[in-house]
C-alpha cells in the first residue's frame, strides 16, 4: 500500500481499478513465462472477487486510520480467521490447536497496543475501524475457494488474478468514477508488487495449507508498521511510537507461535 500512500490518491476507485490492471497484466505475463493454465476455474475467480472486494475496503481504511493503525489490525483479522477456517474448516490441524490459539491471543494483544494509539476523535475512526474489520474478514476467507476447489494453487493463479481485474473495473464502472492522470504508475506498481506476492502466496498455501500459510505471510504486517511510522510519520509522540513498535512485536511473536501450531 506504500505507492498509494505515497501518491497522495485520494481517487480510490481508480487506484483499485488500475491496480488490479496491473495485477491482470502481471498475472497474464507470468503465467505465459512460467507456464501456468490459462483458465478461468470458478474457484479461483471467486478469490480474486473476494480479494479485490477487501481491497477496496481496505483503501477506506488506510485513508481513514492511516496505514501504522489500519493495516497490523487488518493483518491480524486475516490471521485469525484464515487461521480458523483451515484448522476447524478444512481440518489442516490435528494437533496443536492450543498452541494456535496462543499464538491468536497474542495478536489481539498487539493489536489493542496498536489501536489504542493516536486520535480516536477524529471524524472518520467509525468508518475505518468497520473497514478494517470487513476487509480483514473478508481478506482471511479469500483462500477458502481455492481449498473447495481441490486442485493444484499454482493452477488457479490467472484465474485469481483475472478475478481480482475484472472486478476492478466493474467496481469502476458502477460507481461511475472520472478518469484522471494521477498516480497511473504508482497504481500499477502496486499491482505489480502485490502479484509476485501472491505467487507466493500460492505456493505457500500448496504446501503448508490456509492454517499456517495465512498467519505467516502477515509477517507483512511489521513492515507496514515501519513504513507508517518512519517515512509517512503517521505517528509523532515518542510513547506512542514505542507503544506501536511493542505491539507490532507482540503481533510478530504470535505469527511465529502459530507457526509452530
Amino acid at each position: 500500500m506504500v505507492p498509494f500512500k505515497k501518491s497522495r490518491n485520494s481517487n480510490l476507485t481508480q487506484f483499485q481499478a488500475l491496480m488490479a490492471a496491473g495485477i491482470g497484466f502481471s498475472g497474464l505475463l507470468i503465467s505465459l513465462v512460467l507456464g501456468f493454465p490459462l483458465s478461468f476455474n470458478l474457484y479461483g475467480l471467486a478469490s480474486g472477487v473476494l480479494w479485490a472486494t477487501a481491497n477496496m475496503v481496505a483503501l477506506i481504511a488506510i485513508s481513514s486510520l492511516g496505514l501504522a493503525r489500519a493495516v497490523p489490525v487488518i493483518s491480524s483479522l486475516i490471521i485469525v480467521s484464515s487461521f480458523l477456517w483451515g484448522a476447524l474448516i478444512f481440518n489442516e490441524l490435528t494437533s496443536g490447536l492450543l498452541v494456535g490459539f496462543s499464538g491468536i491471543g497474542l495478536i489481539i494483544f498487539g493489536v489493542i497496543l496498536i489501536s489504542a494509539i493516536g486520535n480516536t476523535g477524529s471524524k472518520n475512526i467509525k468508518k475505518g475501524l468497520l473497514a478494517t474489520v470487513l476487509a480483514g474478514v473478508i481478506w482471511g476467507s479469500q483462500w477458502v475457494p481455492l481449498k473447495m476447489g481441490n486442485t493444484n494453487a499454482l493452477n488457479l493463479f490467472f484465474p485469481v488474478c483475472f478475478g481480482i481485474f475484472f472486478s476492478g473495473l466493474i467496481f469502476f464502472v458502477v460507481k461511475r468514477t472520472e478518469f484522471k492522470r494521477e498516480a497511473i504508475a504508482e497504481s500499477l506498481l502496486s499491482g505489480l508488487v502485490w502479484n509476485v506476492g501472491n505467487l507466493l502466496s500460492l505456493i505457500s498455501l500448496s504446501i503448508i495449507g490456509s492454517s499456517k500459510m495465512g498467519p505467516i505471510s502477515q509477517v507483512a504486517t511489521l513492515v507496514a508498521v515501519l513504513w507508517g511510522l518512519f517515512y509517512f510519520k503517521e505517528v509523532t509522540n515518542k510513547k506512542a511510537r514505542i507503544q506501536v513498535l511493542i505491539g507490532a512485536v507482540i503481533l510478530l511473536a504470535g505469527v511465529a507461535t502459530l507457526a509452530f501450531a
